[in-house]
């Protein structure tokens, strides 16, 4: 019995933006429309046990009672808590540039109790250290999208 050659089949890989669109909800939606309109944090306080809960959710984790509507306005300055530098191995094959820079992100204990992640201005890992004061760095235009509305913390204070 001959076996027939099979066909061979090409791979065309088609990158294509699918745009879309998502409600954030009452909460989170508030998050986004102060950070958009005002450069600003807020999050919601649970009634019960007074806690902070970042992200402004509608119930509160421990007491599991409603949240409510108690908004506080957070400080966009903080303390770094730890931090890692980030390294991007990775090269675009089809010109040799790198996708994307290397950065160190730190989670940052806000002036206000709640932590947060983001990015950091400062570099150079001689001068980056657990400790160290940093402040929001927003965006001037195009803002909507949240905490991607912060570029970057600064540092400040030394």
């Amino acid at each position: 019995m001959v076996k027939e050659p099979s066909q061979e089949h090409i791979k065309i890989p088609i990158a294509m933006s699918r745009p879309y669109r998502w409600a954030t909800g009452r909460y989170l939606g508030k998050l986004y429309k102060e950070a958009r309109d005002n450069k600003k944090l807020v999050t919601n306080r649970c009634p019960k046990c007074k806690e902070l809960l970042w992200p402004p959710r509608p119930v509160c984790g421990r007491c599991k009672v409603e949240a409510g509507e108690d908004w506080v306005e957070m400080s966009d300055k903080g303390t770094v808590i730890q931090y890692t530098y980030l390294v991007y191995p990775l090269w675009d094959p089809h010109v040799g540039d790198r996708v994307a820079e290397d950065y160190p992100n730190a989670t940052i204990l806000l002036d206000g109790g709640v932590y947060l992640v983001h990015k950091l201005e400062e570099k150079d890992p001689e001068k980056l250290k657990a400790g160290m004061r940093v402040q929001a760095v927003w965006k001037e235009e195009e803002r909507g999208q949240g905490l991607n509305d912060i570029l970057y913390f600064r540092t400040i204070e030394q």
